[in-house]
């Protein structure tokens, strides 16, 4: 059933929220890289209803309206087709919101319709927001905890007020959402399958499926270094042998695959490349935690959709 007006959905930041862009400037608030963040958690929920979402970035992206479109490049566009919406972010009386936005802070994400969305879009963007905001995390810089300090080259970091270098980012508690229109997780899958779509799949982008999340507990910093065979304090790579180790330190110039935050009373949150390597994430984990028994996974959340 279509909704009217333009979708909205209420957040409050827990955390100062990175939404730097190519400047790296952390002063103002900059859409495309909050965009760039909600794209990251629809691929990973469109794959984890067994859709399709390229890697916008890779050499296997869309090409679009010519090469064919993979389910989220049709919303947020790619090469030769425009994103299907502009996104506002607006204060909690309805004003645009220009600087960063530090912590404790309400905000609104408004989507305008630059061309018709279906519904069921809608409601996968919506979740893909819900999800991000109850287990997971929004924006960049995530990347940088908990591991030693990290200073970009004019201590950009320090920019936000009462933010130093290592602190958590990018913590958010979903509110509410207006004018999303009702939809099954059924109908969303299938949507997703349609034949249509671009089929784009590799093993090594994120499925949410094979996500896990833990609320209410968090790891020390030496505690994941460890996770990921790093020296406790961040400097040095100890162990090259163990892929678990491997795939969730990431890397160079891949992001790592687990974070942890100590706001709001613990936070953790990561993704392995499979099945069997979540569950053995998750049970490693219950041994740092000394249990796994609140440990979450993705599928169990893409159930509760």
């Amino acid at each position: 059933m279509a909704t009217a007006g333009p979708m909205t959905i209420e957040l409050r930041t827990i955390t100062p929220l990175w939404t730097g862009g190519v400047d790296q400037t952390p002063d103002r608030l900059h859409e495309t890289g909050l965009i760039g963040s909600l794209r990251w958690w629809y691929e990973a929920l469109v794959r984890g209803l067994n859709g399709s979402a390229c890697d916008p970035t890779g050499d296997g992206r869309c090409l679009g309206e010519n090469g064919g479109r993979c389910a989220a490049c049709e919303l947020f566009g790619c090469t030769g087709w425009a994103r299907k919406f502009r996104l506002r972010v607006l204060d909690r009386n309805g004003q645009p919101i220009r600087d960063a936005l530090e912590r404790d802070t309400d905000f609104k994400l408004q989507f305008i319709e630059l061309r018709p969305m279906k519904d069921k879009e809608k409601w996968l963007l919506a979740k893909a927001v819900e999800i991000a905001a109850k287990y997971g995390s929004l924006g960049g810089k995530t990347t940088l905890k908990p591991q030693r300090d990290v200073r970009g080259p004019n201590d950009t970091l320090r920019k936000f007020p009462r933010t130093k270098p290592g602190d958590d980012m990018g913590i958010v508690r979903w509110i509410a959402s207006n004018n999303v229109a009702t939809q099954s997780r059924t109908a969303a899958a299938e949507y997703l399958l349609d034949k249509k779509w671009r089929r784009a799949i590799s093993q090594d982008w994120a499925n949410l499926n094979w996500f896990f999340f833990r609320n209410g507990a968090h790891l020390s910093r030496s505690q994941l270094n460890t996770m990921m065979g790093r020296s406790p304090d961040g400097r040095h790579i100890l162990d090259t042998h163990d892929q678990i180790k491997r795939w969730l330190r990431g890397d160079i110039g891949v992001s790592k695959k687990i974070f942890s935050f100590h706001a709001d009373s613990g936070h953790l949150w990561g993704y392995g490349l499979n099945k069997t390597m979540r569950d053995e994430i998750i049970k490693r984990l219950g041994k740092e935690l000394g249990t796994s028994a609140d440990i979450k996974t993705g599928e169990e959340v893409i159930g509760e959709l």
